[in-house]
């Protein structure tokens, strides 16, 4: 089991907390003058604090899970802080791994069985968000308290489901890690770089985005003898391949030419591939600079659904599925606060959505902080009716279908 911590404002000497606290004051003072504008809107949420933790600048929530077995939740901080574990029933009782300093956290998501986590790093914010930037990501044993694998300098990373190989995509191309040796198989790789990658839960394929060739967007039906959208396709645009995990050979590539690929997953169930992408940020006719979207194709055939789920979110989202399969939830804002989304996922109809700053003005004790550093992280809960938000130093626990 993760071993245990001390609750409180202990912290690794060194860890630079200035940049983190200055963050949040000015998110507080920019929030408080529209206090007395929250209103009821009879949606049943409440708050959970973690650990019992009181200090202000301590514990940063920037990603949030629950375990397969839905008896876990795992929450990572920013900045030096352990990387934390509560019973579902009772977030006094939680234990701690320390993974030394994350700045500004990590996207963490445990493996098929619950025995790890992937962590990957994120960034308050990203200057360049048009290039390519190399990232850290690290594998956890859950039970053992501490990392197995750490890899530097990636684009991308996936575990396999049967949680024996890192899939690793960097300049150089795809790589085969073996996670209990750490060995990289050389026999076994693909010579063409990318910007995201997902393995399939059945494990028997994986898929990449790549920057497309001449030949490959003029192979796309939308803009196949459009040599403007062909040129424009090659400079900015990207492609998502899906190859056969075993032989490596290529399945297929989706008939739809993508903006930059940020991330790439498969729907827990298998039935799609999600594609979140966002356009180059001085390409004409994007009205807003924060937009992406997420769009969906069929995982077995390629073929595009009509679906597409849009977002307005500062950061790269979260996007989810509910534990019955029937809603999609992705992280957006509207106005100056940040929202979560939920969709019919059939159908791309909205039914629902969650504006966090609403909430923030209750019930808030000494040391407790509600906006954090803008990054909006959720995940459903198994009984198909709750999702915990991140808040700040807090959860929200939001009751979707009371």
């Amino acid at each position: 089991m993760p071993k245990r911590f001390a609750v409180g404002p202990q912290h690794p000497s060194g860890t630079r907390r200035s940049p983190a606290l200055l963050w949040l004051l000015l998110a507080f003072f920019s929030l408080v003058t529209l206090v007395c504008t929250a209103q009821d809107d009879g949606q049943v949420f409440k708050t959970i604090r973690i650990g019992g933790q009181r200090t202000l600048s301590g514990y940063l929530i920037s990603w949030v899970d629950v375990s397969p077995d839905g008896g876990t939740v795992a929450a990572s901080a920013t900045q030096g802080f352990p990387f934390r574990f509560y019973p579902m029933d009772d977030p006094e009782a939680a234990t701690g791994i320390d993974v030394g300093n994350w700045y500004a956290g990590s996207r963490a998501r445990y493996s098929r069985s619950g025995k790890y986590m992937l962590l990957q790093q994120l960034f308050y914010l990203d200057f360049a968000p048009n290039k390519d930037r190399p990232i850290k990501y690290e594998v956890l044993d859950v039970a053992a308290g501490k990392a197995v694998r750490t890899f530097e300098d990636l684009y991308a990373a996936d575990l396999t489901p049967d949680e024996a190989t890192v899939l690793t995509l960097d300049k150089a191309g795809v790589h085969f890690v073996d996670l209990a040796s750490g060995r990289r198989d050389d026999a076994k790789h693909i010579d063409r770089t990318g910007n995201a990658i997902a393995v399939s839960p059945d494990g028997s394929r994986f898929a990449v985005a790549h920057r497309p060739t001449k030949d490959e967007v003029s192979a796309i039906p939308a803009v196949r003898n459009d040599k403007d959208a062909i040129k424009a396709g090659v400079k900015q645009g990207q492609i998502v391949v899906v190859y056969d995990l075993a032989t490596l050979k290529p399945l297929f590539t989706l008939p739809e030419l993508f903006d930059k690929v940020f991330r790439l997953e498969y729907s827990p169930d298998g039935r799609d591939l999600w594609v979140h992408a966002k356009p180059h940020t001085r390409k004409g006719g994007n009205p807003n600079v924060n937009q992406s979207y997420v769009e969906v194709s069929d995982a077995a055939t390629g073929e595009m659904r009509r679906t597409s789920f849009p977002s307005l979110a500062l950061y790269e989202p979260d996007f989810r599925t509910s534990p019955d399969g029937s809603l999609f939830a992705i992280g957006s804002a509207g106005g100056k606060f940040q929202e979560v989304h939920l969709y019919d996922r059939a159908t791309g109809r909205m039914v629902d959505r969650f504006v966090v700053s609403w909430r923030l003005w209750e019930n808030l004790d000494k040391g407790e902080f509600a906006s954090g550093d803008g990054r909006l992280s959720f995940c459903f809960l198994p009984d198909n009716k709750r999702m915990l938000l991140t808040s700040g130093n807090r959860l929200i626990e939001w009751t979707y279908a009371p």
